[in-house]
């Protein structure tokens, strides 16, 4: 019996350094991330050019042709633009709608996000798209200016700050090679804008936490929940409506 706790002692010790130690989030400038980060080891990468803040729809020539430079040949932007205003996307997730391995593509799925404010931008835990659907990285909190771009995996896992009710200002597009266009069919002609209100709240922090430390359950066995959003009155919108997924493609 002595044995037994003991034992159970060691277990609640190293529980209680992983949640410390991946409690721990790390900090980067988008001007650092720029020259070391890239799409192989972290699974993401960083642009920046003022004018890119003259996109307004679709990307403007000289952010399409710099995105589309550092892609293998045979890449090209879906025709998605999903704007977000105000409010962050702030609990962990994959990009479920565009994901290789859902959706058995032949090569990979890459998100393309445009800051057009200047502050704390995205969350992302690097590498963790080549363990996918574990995460074994840290968070990583990315500052930069305006006309910040992140070009990412769609497997990777990463979430908007929480911008704090500053005003925000977002725009989101997807890319695949065109052989993969017909898997990702579901994503073409979408052009959506969400306004939602802001508020500070301690559960949205909780939230924000758990959406980590869980988020093989929500990404990978729940992910059927995240893809549509179904009537609040039906079993399985009743589910949905304790999952943040207000910011998914539905």
């Amino acid at each position: 019996m002595k044995k037994e706790i003991k034992i159970l002692k060691y277990i609640y010790i190293i529980i209680i350094i992983y949640l410390i130690f991946y409690s721990i989030e790390l900090y980067e400038k988008a001007k650092d991330s720029i020259k070391t980060r890239t799409l192989e080891k972290d699974g993401f990468m960083v642009f920046h050019n003022d004018v890119y803040n003259n996109t307004i729809d679709k990307p403007c020539p000289e952010m399409e042709k710099n995105i589309l430079d550092v892609l293998p040949d045979g890449y090209m932007f879906i025709d998605y633009v999903y704007k977000i205003n105000n409010v962050a996307l702030s609990t962990f997730h994959r990009d479920v709608t565009s994901s290789q391995n859902i959706y058995n593509t032949k090569h990979k799925v890459y998100t393309c996000i445009l800051y057009k404010y200047e502050g704390d931008l995205l969350s992302v835990c690097p590498n963790s798209h080549n363990t996918y659907p574990f995460v074994l990285s840290r968070i990583l909190n990315i500052e930069g200016e305006s006309g910040t771009v992140f070009l990412f995996d769609s497997n990777l896992l990463h979430a908007g700050q929480d911008n704090l009710c500053k005003d925000r200002n977002v725009i989101q597009y997807k890319l695949c090679h065109v052989d993969d266009i017909d898997l990702l069919s579901h994503l073409q002609n979408v052009n959506i804008i969400k306004n939602e209100k802001c508020t500070v709240t301690y559960t949205g922090y909780i939230l924000r936490k758990l959406s980590y430390f869980f988020e093989f359950y929500i990404n990978y066995i729940f992910y059927p929940f995240m893809i549509k959003k179904e009537s609040s009155d039906t079993f399985i919108g009743k589910i949905q409506s304790i999952i943040p997924i207000n910011y998914y493609n539905n």
